[in-house]
């Protein structure tokens, strides 16, 4: 292949975060007199905190102070985070004139705690969080600005990522998606799909 870039989403791309995600979420739902089903977990996983809370059902004008508490206990859970098998040795493979990227709806402080106890951003060209831009996925614009930053052109790109979120990001930026079929919603319909990746090897195989 000739991409020059990957793009990699986080939460199910990279991490097998979900279990976490539904823990935490639990609990501070629970806080709020809300509860919380797998069904819902599921939906509001890939989706940014803001649209996320929205969908859950917590007033607008409380978004601040649940997101706080959201971090604060998700810091306590943090060890319970774990990148995907295979997915340190495929970045370390991927061709060294590749540069690599994260895009990303989490904020920059929960990105860069999370990721702490790998070394798994040492190896990133650029990352865009929440934080980086005023829209979030599906929106193009955070994807574009991470291949802006890098100078690569949407069609020298190809974003990894495991959710329905990320695939309308990929084609509304013109980037090629390859779904990670290794942390996929079992019952998402996926339609726009340059490359099925069954596991990270995969990702590494498009370049050989």
């Amino acid at each position: 292949m000739t991409y020059q870039a990957l793009m990699f989403d986080i939460d199910g791309t990279l991490t097998n975060s979900q279990p976490a995600y539904f823990r935490v979420m639990k609990q501070v739902l629970a806080e709020y007199g809300h509860t919380l089903t797998i069904a819902e977990a599921q939906t509001t996983f890939p989706m940014a905190a803001e649209q996320a809370m929205a969908e859950l059902g917590i007033p607008a004008d409380q978004f601040d102070q649940f997101q706080a508490r959201y971090e604060a206990v998700m810091a306590e859970h943090y060890q319970d985070i774990f990148l995907f098998p295979g997915i340190m040795e495929m970045l370390d493979q991927v061709p060294d004139d590749v540069q690599l990227g994260i895009v990303t709806s989490q904020r920059r402080n929960e990105l860069e705690s999370g990721m702490a106890q790998y070394h798994l951003l040492d190896l990133m060209a650029v990352m865009v969080s929440a934080d980086d831009t005023p829209k979030r996925k599906p929106d193009p614009l955070p994807l574009l600005t991470a291949l802006d930053k890098i100078n690569v052109a949407p069609k020298d790109a190809l974003f990894v990522g495991d959710s329905l979120s990320d695939e309308q990001t990929a084609a509304a930026a013109g980037v090629d998606f390859g779904l990670a079929v290794w942390g996929m919603n079992p019952n998402a319909n996926h339609q726009q799909v340059a490359h099925r990746l069954e596991n990270p090897a995969a990702v590494v195989a498009l370049f050989k």
